[in-house]
Order: C-alpha cells, then sequence, then structure tokens
C-alpha cells in the first residue's frame, strides 16, 4: 500500500441513462489510474446530475441533428481520450460587428436566438482578432491586387466588395470596415477589409485579413 490517492472524471453532453455509453467513457479513463500494487478503495460519486427527458421512439426517422443521443455520445468519447480534444459549438448573435456576431455555447440543447446571417457570404473560420496585413491595391475603393500576411505575399486573382460593415457606436467609437471576398493564385479564399477610409489617420496599417473560406 502506497497511500496514493487517483481521481478520474468523465462528463456527458447531455443526460443520460445508457449503461453502454458510460461504460466506454470510463473505458478512456482506465490507463490513467495504473493501480500498481492494487486498490484498497475505491468511491464512485456522481457530483452533478441531470433530470433525463424521455425519448419517443419514432417508427421512422430522417435526420435527428442535434437530437440525436448518438451524436451527444460520439463528443462525450471524443472530450474523453487523451484531453487533448476540444469541441465548441457556436451559435449566431444579434450583432453587425463580425466579432460579436457568434457566440460560444456549452450546450448542445441550447437554441439559437436569432438565425444565421445568409445575406453575404461569412468566413469559415473567423480570427478572434483582426491581423494587420500589407496590401497593394488601387484607390480608393478597388479590391487588393495582393496582400502579404505572416511574411508570404498572396496575389488575387478575384474579389468581390466591398461589403461596408459599420461599427455599432453605441457599444464602441472607431472607423467603419469594408471587406473584400478575394481568392489568390493557388484558390484559397480570404476575408480582407480596409478599416475606415483610404488615407485615414492609420493608414500604414488601415488593411486586415479577418477569416478563411473553406
Amino acid at each position: 500500500m502506497d497511500g496514493r490517492s487517483v481521481q478520474v472524471a468523465i462528463g456527458t453532453s447531455r443526460s443520460t441513462a445508457s449503461v453502454r455509453h458510460i461504460f466506454k467513457l470510463f473505458a478512456l479513463k482506465i490507463p490513467q489510474i495504473e493501480p500498481a500494487l492494487g486498490i484498497e478503495l475505491f468511491v464512485l460519486e456522481a457530483p452533478k446530475v441531470e433530470d433525463i427527458d424521455p425519448g419517443q421512439e419514432a417508427l421512422w426517422g430522417n435526420e435527428p441533428g442535434l437530437e440525436d443521443v448518438a451524436l451527444a455520445e460520439l463528443l462525450d468519447r471524443l472530450k474523453g481520450g487523451e484531453g487533448t480534444c476540444s469541441i465548441h459549438r457556436y451559435l449566431p448573435d444579434e450583432h453587425y460587428w463580425p466579432e460579436r456576431s457568434v457566440k460560444v455555447t456549452t450546450s448542445i440543447k441550447e437554441k439559437p436566438s436569432t438565425a444565421w446571417y445568409s445575406g453575404r457570404p461569412r468566413p469559415t473560420r473567423l480570427l478572434p482578432n483582426p491581423e494587420p496585413i500589407e496590401v497593394t491595391a488601387l484607390i480608393p475603393d478597388y479590391p487588393p491586387m495582393l496582400f502579404r500576411y505572416k511574411g508570404k505575399v498572396h496575389p488575387i486573382k478575384r474579389a468581390d466588395g466591398p461589403e461596408r460593415i459599420e461599427r455599432e457606436w453605441w457599444m464602441d467609437k472607431g472607423e467603419h470596415r469594408d471587406y473584400y471576398y478575394v481568392e489568390d493564385d493557388k484558390g484559397c479564399r480570404y476575408w480582407l477589409f480596409r478599416s475606415g477610409h483610404y488615407g485615414g489617420e492609420d493608414h500604414t496599417r488601415q488593411w486586415y485579413i479577418h477569416g478563411f473560406f473553406a
């Protein structure tokens, strides 16, 4: 007996009474226990429990989506492995400013309070903060001819825009943004914008990259 205490924990994305699923989650944690000389005392606790919603069986189904129990169980297994898997779920938020238009939710059952914006294309990956880039562009309202990002030059072959997004003045002050959807010579697409009008006070860092399209 070495007096060592080991603690492991599991969690589920939604309430479950599936013995098979819970057993699989615990099985992922067994390699972390390493009993060595043996186990003198084993304590099993459930510090947080929730009421389970009774499921109604259907004669046939199409695409249950987030209501599919198998999806929740898959997410639990992914998160319960080595602990390096990070899963996020995003919902639309009622804001015009891109950084505020998406929010992270911790619940798989939370419903969106508004619909996803579908008026113009939006990048698959949105940077948390726009990053400055160097741009060669005709002025005043033409898209970039090329841009440099992290030391790499991207010649632009196709572009669309601008789409002007005004700052939410009731929340903070600052310039508007003119966004362009651009595609480089490799076929990669990006979401770029110019902050404010050309020739403003921050002329040297007036252009930014804000997202990447699939």
